[in-house]
């Protein structure tokens, strides 16, 4: 009986009836005989049924080609050296034609199945194949991409090669097979090379988890077919990637599992599907983080964008019921948290866009310059404003614009003593009008020059008018009196009274050309101007007032007659021009920024710790924390540095801060290694609050509203029980902290209304003196060289 034919009858019986073999005979020379104890190899050449029967008869002939010894003798030694040492130097024809049909093949498989990967080019060109083998088991593992076109035909593949390939390198060796190669190919080594790896289906995923280890770019024809809604980069389907994608390990290789097979996947299904675009891959490194920063996913409890950062993590064995609650927590839109972000950006634009930018720096700005003053003199007047290393308004614009202000919430004590003492230098004040007409202005005796000018005093000057029989003892003032107003006109029962800190400002007078008076004929050369953010009011030139940013009166005529502390206050006015009652500058400030750097800054902390933590809270709890903590930052802020203008929401960034802290006590149980969370949760605080020694920058607003809102938090933030026992002791926690927080609110309303408190070292808590100048009173001051 034949021994080949035999083999064949057996190969026969044992291939599917769709399989065709075709085993080419190859005539063996002597020398090419194998040696007894030469591994046995095999290879086969497949066709399967399809569409097109003439690719797989070029196939067939292909791989024939490749097997098919040469007719030539061995070459001698003398040959091989010299062929040898011209394959070394590059100037072998060989190589030369070899080279070029290398290229070709490349350009070829390029346009059928991408671009290959340089390191794939490299491991292509060394002369060495022997780390190939058909029985290898190391295989990458499966990425799973989009299926690829079908009219894409491979003949096979070995670790990213095609089989002709590799064929190939070795008829360039002269390492041919011995005919037992072909036969029985399935008797020995079952599991070498799988039936569906020839097959049109098994090619195409297979190839789908060679793409990434070995072809860089998608072909052509992948370009054309491929739709872009399904190159979205995002997860697949976890049904579809079960029914098309999931791939089970094998002795050697992979394959696709069986229809009904119940094998569980050793690779998450959560994997992301790596988009094939070229052309929208150039943007993914932007794209991706934006879309992660949008995404619709639920926020897990007790870990979020800290714990991640911070690589925390639950414990390995979690209860059912504490599962339960964790699955059950509602998943929330940060709806809050873009709106108070579209506010900032769009307050932050339009403030700098009106009042511009102040000096950049952290110490203070002068300005030296000649101005007119009230002597009717040029003089050297310097203008110190502080700098503003926020890139933002000045101070007294931020002021004007709503921050934090002791002064234009409450009667200030200080400010009120400077204004009495300034009216009652205004109350022994006369006119000073200059002897050469050039003018007249509202000052005490000694500033005005007895030789130069005429200091208009009554009683003492015949002018004096009287009042209810009596010669007035207060006055003159400059251009108005009351004998020459007619609104509000002098007349019983409301004349004016003898203090003339208390005249109003008159708004019409008697038309006539000439009084005989002389501080009525006179032209005044001097008004009310407001300047500073303390309210300090000097009667001065225009010239002088606007130098130094003040607000100047032309209606009126003394101090006593404008509210200075309205005007450096702005907003509404007040209802008693004594008393300042803008309370609202507790949550306005929150809105505020000091500069273009202060909101990005807020910005930045908004869209990822306060968005993580209203995902897990909702928009309701989260904006009664972050108002409220900003809140009673403000008020002790406003208690222990009453003078310094501050914005932004600090305190409520602080009071977001401390709801981290809640929900990591909250869930301490259920994380792994929590003491560890806990430092580095610690540490990242410790450095937050080390800003707050800077100037511009409020520590007692970080400090309370931190307290304020770990308060907060406990009676706000959803939580998890452990038992009935443990839900019970937090609900009275709830209570517990509601009523802290009320406390310390109420303590700090009655400091800051009641009995207010200075104190002088708590500077010191908020700025550390670095400079001379860098922890300077933010106030403006005027000084004569």
């Amino acid at each position: 009986m034949d021994e080949p034919s035999s083999r064949n009858s057996s190969l026969q019986r044992k291939k599917p009836p769709w399989l065709k073999l075709d085993i080419p005979t190859i005539q063996l020379t002597p020398d090419d005989t194998p040696a007894p104890n030469q591994p046995v190899r095999r290879l086969r050449s497949v066709s399967m049924p399809g569409e097109n029967p003439q690719t797989c008869i070029a196939a067939l002939e292909t791989s024939n080609n490749y097997l098919r010894p040469p007719a030539e003798r061995l070459p001698s030694i003398t040959q091989s050296i010299k062929r040898g040492t011209a394959d070394w130097f590059g100037v072998s024809k060989d190589s030369d034609s070899t080279q070029r049909w290398r290229r070709k093949s490349l350009q070829h498989c390029s346009h059928l199945y991408g671009g290959l990967k340089t390191q794939v080019m490299r491991e292509m060109e060394l002369h060495s194949q022997d780390n190939l083998s058909l029985a290898s088991t190391e295989t990458p593992p499966p990425l799973y991409l989009p299926p690829l076109h079908p009219s894409h035909h491979h003949y096979g593949m070995q670790r990213g090669r095609t089989l002709g390939e590799s064929t190939a390198g070795r008829r360039r060796r002269r390492s041919f097979m011995p005919p037992s190669f072909f036969e029985d190919d399935t008797a020995d080594f079952p599991d070498d090379l799988d039936t569906s790896f020839f097959t049109r289906e098994g090619l195409q995923d297979e190839l789908s988890s060679y793409a990434d280890e070995v072809f860089e770019t998608p072909s052509e024809a992948a370009l054309k077919q491929l739709d872009e809604s399904e190159l979205t980069g995002s997860a697949l389907d976890r049904n579809e990637l079960e029914r098309s994608h999931l791939m089970m390990p094998l002795e050697r290789g992979w394959r696709k599992a069986k229809a009904g097979s119940a094998v569980q996947p050793k690779v998450r299904l959560k994997q992301e599907v790596v988009s094939v675009n070229s052309h929208q891959q150039r943007g993914q490194r932007i794209v991706v983080p934006v879309k992660k920063l949008f995404a619709r996913e639920k926020r897990p409890y007790g870990l979020g964008i800290v714990g991640r950062l911070t690589n925390r993590s639950y414990r390995k064995r979690i209860d059912s019921y504490v599962k339960r609650q964790i699955e059950d927590m509602d998943d929330h839109r940060p709806f809050f948290t873009y709106w108070i972000t579209c506010v900032h950006l769009l307050i932050t634009i339009l403030a700098v866009t009106i009042y511009g930018i102040a000096p950049i720096g952290f110490s203070q700005h002068e300005t030296v310059d000649s101005v007119l003053r009230n002597k009717g003199v040029y003089e050297n007047v310097k203008f110190v404003q502080q700098q503003n290393f926020w890139v933002g308004p000045s101070s007294e614009a931020l002021i004007h614009l709503g921050a934090k202000f002791s002064p234009c919430m409450r009667q200030d004590e200080e400010i009120h003593k400077l204004i009495q003492e300034k009216r009652a230098l205004e109350r022994e004040s006369g006119c000073c009008v200059r002897n050469d007409r050039s003018g007249c202005l509202q000052t005490l005796q000694e500033e005005c020059s007895s030789t130069l000018a005429v200091w208009v005093k009554w009683p003492q000057h015949p002018s004096a008018p009287s009042l209810n029989s009596k010669l007035r003892q207060h006055g003159a003032v400059c251009h108005q009196d009351p004998r020459i107003c007619l609104e509000p006109a002098s007349v019983s029962p409301h004349e004016w009274p003898d203090d003339i800190t208390s005249w109003p400002v008159c708004t019409r007078f008697n038309s006539g050309n000439h009084t005989n008076l002389p501080h009525i004929d006179c032209t005044i050369t001097g008004r009310p101007c407001c300047i500073g953010t303390k309210g300090r009011c000097e009667i001065t030139s225009r010239e002088y007032c606007d130098f130094m940013h003040g607000y100047f009166h032309e209606e009126a005529t003394l101090c006593s007659q404008v509210a200075c502390m309205d005007d450096v206050c702005g907003l509404l006015p007040f209802l008693n021009p004594e008393v300042p009652d803008q309370f609202s500058r507790l949550w306005l400030s929150l809105f505020l920024h000091a500069g273009i750097l202060h909101c990005l800054v807020s910005v930045l902390f908004q869209m990822t710790v306060l968005r993580d933590i209203e995902k897990l809270a909702g928009w309701l709890r989260i904006s009664i924390i972050y108002m409220l903590s900003g809140i009673t930052g403000n008020l002790a802020s406003a208690i222990f540095l009453p003078y310094r203008a501050e914005v932004g929401p600090a305190g409520s960034q602080f009071g977001i801060l401390a709801c981290l802290f809640v929900e990591l006590f909250q869930s301490w149980q259920i994380l792994e290694r929590p003491w560890r969370a806990f430092a580095k949760l610690l540490a990242i605080s410790v450095f937050f609050f080390s800003f707050g020694l800077l100037p511009w920058i409020d520590n007692f607003a970080h400090i309370c509203g931190f307290v304020s809102g770990f308060f907060l938090s406990f009676a706000f933030l959803p939580y998890i029980s452990f038992g009935r026992s443990d839900m019970y002791r937090k609900r009275v926690q709830i209570c517990v902290f509601l009523l802290i927080f009320l406390g310390l609110f109420s303590a700090l309303a009655v400091l800051f209304y009641i009995y207010p408190v200075k104190c002088d070292w708590c500077e010191y808590l908020t700025c550390i003196p670095i400079t001379d100048k860098f922890c300077e009173k933010y106030d403006l001051n005027a000084h004569l060289l």
